[in-house]
């Protein structure tokens, strides 16, 4: 049998967050995904098609659900890296999607 230390501490049963991990997941995607289309809208000179614009929308709708998905996170008794990321990462990709939009009107 095993013996115990001494000094071993137990923090109870506390694990990461799901949701707080796939907030930061998703916040990351979204992240890619806006750079991969920003690099595709500077090759095509600015003239890309609707289909990037569109992607562009989504992937705008994934980081709002990654920024509430994040939030709501926060709330469960859980260790709070990933929610806390996750949250501080969709907030930021929010930002700069809404920035783009509207900068090109």
């Amino acid at each position: 049998m095993r013996r115990r230390r001494k000094n071993a501490y137990k923090f109870g049963d506390k694990k990461h967050s799901k949701r707080g991990k796939i907030s930061l997941a998703l916040a990351v995607l979204s992240l890619l995904a806006g750079v991969g289309m920003v690099v595709i809208s500077v090759q095509e000179g600015g003239a890309a098609n609707e289909y990037i614009g569109s992607a562009g929308m989504f992937s705008l709708i994934v980081s709002i659900v990654s920024l509430l998905m994040g939030l709501v996170s926060l709330g469960e008794e859980s260790y709070k890296l990933f929610p806390v990321l996750g949250s501080i990462c969709s907030g930021l990709v929010v930002a700069g999607w809404t920035a783009i939009y509207v900068l090109g009107f």
